[in-house]
């Protein structure tokens, strides 16, 4: 039951019963499912956080997360480190237990009232159509295989969803424009039409994020966003369906487009989380680099190489690296993948050809 503390609301409250008394915990749930990177829920969440402790000083939080493997967890747990109350990260109706709070939280001597509950507005829409809202909340705008890629869905089932969408006018198919500096002849910004998000559909999709209405969530976004449209964007959209396309055996939890990735100036054009030959995976994805000249493709590709093995390395998986380009720029970056571990591989492959990739080896370079 959604409960309002303040200007701000919580998933849920809980008062939890340990040896010296009693907690004051406020739950915040999470669906790694959302078509959101778990990193994107720290602003918010340290907004929030602070809000509730100078409402209530005795507050903790307990974020709930909702999906498999453990990285998701993990890194939703590392990007909460600081925050201004206790907090814990579990999976979701997993009970804590009081040491696995970031600082032991203040506890009352009974049993605190609840605060007051909130009544959300019920909406008729489905579970399958609200992840076509998440995804078009991050992406701002999209194509029919984007938002299909981007949720996981098929392509047929996400154009009856996004139909029944537009009736219910929560998104509108158009080309973007804007009107020009003297405001007096509108300007194309999408090079084709695309599917809007309106105002209605996106506080659906933040509210799916447990995203209070006075909290704002502009982080959510897609880095680039000038790029929507293009080639290299839709490439790095379809990148959870080009994985299911190629390894149809492998288990693709999640897939982002553009991620901004925390304590790091790198963008991969792509990242992914699954599971591939039993092993809890990220899947780091380059496209293009063409238009760049050889030492610096390979320089550039060291140090992204680099920082993706720092993501991994910091919650213990494993590593694909896919780059895909053409023949002469893997040429160029033959030279950044040198004295790979057992834990990573690097996939190269042909930008032109959706769904097409080889076999991965662990420790070794495969080329299509």
């Amino acid at each position: 039951m959604t409960v309002r503390i303040g200007d701000v609301t919580f998933s849920d409250w809980i008062s939890l019963p340990f040896e010296d008394g009693w907690s004051d915990t406020f739950i915040f749930r999470i669906s790694s499912l959302a078509c959101l990177p778990p990193f994107y829920y720290e602003e918010p969440l340290r907004r929030m956080a602070a809000h509730a402790k100078s409402k209530r000083r005795s507050a903790s939080l307990w974020v709930q997360v909702d999906g498999p493997g453990q990285w998701f967890a993990a890194e939703v747990r590392k990007s909460l480190t600081g925050l201004s109350l206790p907090f814990v990260v579990t999976r979701a109706n997993t009970e804590p237990h009081y040491l696995q709070f970031s600082r032991p939280p203040t506890l009352l001597y009974s049993r605190s009232q609840p605060p007051p509950p909130f009544e959300e507005k019920p909406h008729s829409i489905s579970p399958a159509e609200l992840r076509c809202l998440q995804a078009l909340g991050r992406m701002s705008k999209g194509d029919d295989d984007e938002i299909a890629s981007l949720t996981g869905l098929s392509l047929d089932v996400t154009q009856n969803l996004l139909a029944s969408l537009e009736k219910k006018k929560l998104i509108v198919y158009k080309v973007g424009t804007r009107f020009n500096s003297d405001k007096t002849q509108p300007v194309q910004l999408d090079p084709i039409p695309l599917w809007h998000i309106k105002s209605k559909g996106l506080s659906l999709a933040l509210r799916s994020w447990s995203i209070p209405r006075k909290v704002d969530f502009s982080s959510r976004l897609e880095e680039h966003l000038r790029q929507i449209g293009f080639e290299h964007r839709r490439i790095a959209r379809l990148w959870p369906a080009w994985l299911q396309a190629a390894w149809p055996q492998a288990e693709i939890w999640s897939g982002w487009s553009e991620v901004r990735l925390p304590e790091s100036f790198m963008i991969p054009d792509g990242l992914a989380w699954g599971r591939i030959h039993g092993y809890e995976t990220l899947l780091w994805l380059e496209v293009g680099d063409g238009h760049k000249k050889k030492d610096k493709i390979t320089d550039i590709t060291i140090k992204r190489l680099h920082q993706a093995r720092s993501l991994c390395n910091r919650t213990g998986m494993r590593l694909i690296y896919v780059h895909l380009s053409t023949n002469w720029v893997h040429q160029a970056a033959r030279l950044a993948y040198v004295r790979l571990p057992e834990d990573v591989a690097v996939v190269l492959g042909n930008w032109k050809r959706f769904g097409e990739l080889p076999i991965v080896e662990w420790g070794r370079v495969m080329w299509k």
